[in-house]
This record gives C-alpha cells, structure tokens and sequence, in this order.
C-alpha cells in the first residue's frame, strides 16, 4: 500500500532486493514506498569484452543509464520512477561476500583479500588477465628522503643553524641579565659545549635544599650531540631547572666542563650534595670539580644494576631493597640487611661494595631529604623526547620556553597558597598529624616510646 507522494526505491542488484526484504521485516514503514520493476534479458544494453581489457587494468562496465545491473541470469533491473529522485540504498552497504557474481564502479568491499577473491573469480569466468599494485609504491628510503627535505625548507640546513648559537647566546643574555651562558668551541671555530644558567634559577636555588640532580639524554637530530641538564626540588615539591646545555658526549672532559660552569654559576653550600646514576665521568667530574660535595646514587639505577647481575634475587629482594635505602634507624636497618643476606650474599656484597653512603638514607653524610633517585631527570627527559629531534637552535628554544612555562605556572600556584608550607608538604604533615592523634605511650626503661614507633614516613 502507497501512502502520499512517497519517492520511489530504487533497488539495482538481487543484493539490493534482499536488504530490502531484510529491512521490511525490522520495520513495517518500507512498506510505503512504491517499487518500479522492470525486467529484461537485454544483454546489449552493456558492452562488456574480453579483447578491449587491458592487463593490469581492472574492468569498467559501460551500460545503458536506464538499467542499473550487471546481467546475470537471475538478476531484475529496476528503473528510476519519473516522479522524483530514487531512493538509492546500494551505496550504502559493504560487500563481504566472496561469491560476489557482479562488479560495478565504485563498489565497496570489506577488505582486500575479499576483493582479490572476487576479482579473480570474475577474471576466470571472462578469461582475461589483471595484476594488482600497491597503493603505496614508495620505498623507505624515498620517503626519508622527501621528509628530509621537507624539514630542511621548513626549517633550514642543520649545519646552518649552528651559526645562530653565538646571536641566540648573545640575546639570551641581554634578554635574562644576571644569567651564566657560556659557550665553548673547538680550536677549529666548531661548536662543543654550552651552559645556560638563568637569572631566575640562581636565585631560586638559595631557597631550595643544595641538592642537585643531574642526567644526561642523546639528541636525535643530525649531528647527534648530548643534552645535559642540572635540577632541584623546590619548598613545594615542584621541579626547579638550574641549568641545562648541549655537550659532544658523555665523556670525562665534557662533564668536567659543564660542572665547572656550575661551579662559577652557583658556588658551593654548605651540605651540599650531587645525585645522578653511576656514570663514571659523572662521578669523575663530580670529585674533581667538587672535592668536598659528596655524591649520591640513584637508588633505582643501583637496583637495575643487581637486576642485570643477580636476575634470581630481584623479585624477593626488590621490596626488601627500597626498605633498606629509605630507613632511618639502625636497627630496621639491620634487619632489612639481614634479610639481603639470606636471600643472596651476593647482593649484599655489591651493595657493600657500592658504598652506603651511596644509597642508604641512614648513612648519607648529608640530609638527602626525600630526593633518592633522580627521577625528576628522567621525567624532564621525557618531556623533551620529542624535542630531541629538533635542529639544535630550535631545541634550545623550546627548552627556554617549556622551563619558562613551569616556572611561570609554580610562581602562580605558589601565589595561592596561603600556609607556610607549600601544598604538598602541607597535606602530608596533615595526615601524619591525624595519625599520630591514635598512637599509644608505653613505659620503656630509658622513658616513654609510641606504638607503632613509626609516623609513616618515607
């Protein structure tokens, strides 16, 4: 039954008049559109041949624009009414069916494989020939090519951008009075090594803990080189950038240089101390250029360490470990150790041999706070892994603006804040003050002690 002046549906395969049917059950509404049949055994009204395909060619049906179909046996044609615009529905749907019998311009199928079936099928039925090529015909190697000179039109020849270094230098420093930038070349007028050291970080260090934290991550760009970089933790917990720079590599006279730089940049305080992994040129510098300042490990690369060397311990003892490096007293100390020993004598010999000082917060010559690793590196390292990539003018850039852009945002934070202490240093003293409120006192022989005798710290 037809109700108004409903447009026609338009339906061009068997495919088309089964959706249809499919459709009709789901929903009684199809019923109103009204269905112009008309069927034909015409097979003239397309030209198809099997001389006029060329190889490598994939077919095109011409046919006459009344009819709609291939033609099979089987098939009905279906016509556009003269009222008003068919409704189309074959356009619409994906074809995954792999004994697909008719090929059309502009048919959509599920994947290429269903496709390659198909195709090949036909082409023994009409016996003729077809070869598929990737749509992606370009090698690696153009590829690198063509991004390579892409970036260097963006962004200019690398070897170029080096002769910006002495002008960036130059206006960094009137820009930030006060700064330590110092730049360095080889006796052939080659670059080497730059320090940067802002107004801004050299004085915000007098009001943080002398603890300083330092790494080193590869560039990525074209001539390589290293990014080096010194950071602290401030009053409220935030990361505070001291200085950064760009080296040749990780060597001895290029850690040297840096840690001198420092030196000139920020002095020496008293219980000072140095944090970095056990990279020999760093420990080197370190002792050379501050004789007196000791130097602390990273408690995670000391673990990694024992990790690649006793695989078998490590699941047992990895909890035990980070225990024995946060304790405070001698006696869980002791303990924890023990524990090392039973476990694997081994262990406890290369952390012997490593040094306490190195690792165990109770034997640290200074007060190392809660600085035990240097993950505040490692996380600034991570921030730049894409930079990395940069031609060193526009990777130093971005360093400049992204500290900038921290800084600026602590500084706004910290104008909110209104206890003495900063956020988080706050909000933990609060929840051990809550914790304490529900310990006990007991009579011990030298006076009183609580339970349980620790706050919670670590």
């Amino acid at each position: 039954m037809i109700e108004g002046d409903s447009m026609p549906l338009e339906i061009h395969n068997d495919m088309s008049v089964r959706v249809y049917v499919e459709l009709k059950k789901d929903s009684w509404q199809f019923g109103m559109y009204p269905l112009c049949i008309t069927t034909t055994d015409n097979v003239s009204e397309y030209i198809m041949s099997s001389e006029s395909v060329v190889e490598g060619e994939i077919p095109q049906i011409e046919y006459n624009h009344q009819l709609q179909i291939m033609n099979t046996d089987d098939s009905i044609a279906l016509v556009a009414s003269t009222s008003g615009q068919p409704i189309v529905l074959y356009n619409d749907f994906i074809i995954s069916n792999r004994n697909q019998k008719e090929i059309m311009v502009n048919q959509v199928y599920s994947d290429k494989d269903t496709l390659k079936v198909v195709i090949t099928k036909y082409a023994i039925d009409n016996r003729f020939q077809f070869r598929t090529e990737n749509s992606n015909s370009i090698s690696y190697t153009i590829a690198y090519r063509a991004k390579e000179k892409a970036m260097t039109e963006l962004r200019g020849e690398p070897a170029d951008l080096y002769k910006k270094l002495p002008a960036y230098v130059y206006i960094l420093d009137k820009t930030y009075p006060g700064s330590h930038i110092r730049m360095h070349k080889s006796p052939e007028n080659e670059f080497l090594y730059l320090f940067v050291a802002l107004y801004a970080f050299i004085k915000g260090f007098d009001c943080c803990r002398p603890i300083v934290v330092v790494d080193g991550s590869h560039l990525k760009q074209e001539y390589t080189g290293t990014f080096v970089s010194a950071r602290t933790l401030d009053g409220a917990g935030n990361i505070l950038p001291l200085a950064y720079g760009v080296i040749d590599s990780e060597n001895d006279k290029s850690w040297s240089w840096f840690f001198q730089r420092f030196r000139e940049a920020y002095g020496v305080r008293d219980n000072m101390c140095i944090v970095s992994d056990r990279h020999e040129s760093i420990i080197k510098a370190v002792c050379r250029i501050y004789p007196n300042v000791p130097h602390l490990a990273c408690i995670w690369h000391l673990w990694k360490n024992v990790y690649n060397r006793y695989r078998k311990s490590h699941e047992v003892l990895s909890g035990v470990y980070y225990k024995l490096a946060k304790a405070y007293a001698q006696n869980d100390f002791d303990m924890l150790m023990e524990k090392v020993e039973k476990e694997d004598i081994r262990v406890k010999e290369y952390l012997e041999l490593a040094g306490r000082e190195k690792w165990a917060r109770l034997y640290c010559p200074v007060n190392r706070a809660w600085t035990l690793t240097s993950n505040i590196a490692e996380s600034i390292n991570a921030a730049f892994l894409s930079t990395r990539e940069l031609p060193i003018y526009d990777f130093l850039e971005e360093v400049r603006l992204m500290y900038g852009r921290w800084n600026c945002t602590n500084r706004q934070n910290g104008s909110y804040t209104f206890t003495t202490l900063g956020k988080k240093i706050q909000e933990f003293l609060s929840i051990n003050e809550h914790k304490s409120t529900r310990m006990r006192l007991q009579n011990v022989p030298n006076g009183w002690d609580t339970l349980p005798p620790s706050l919670g710290c670590s």
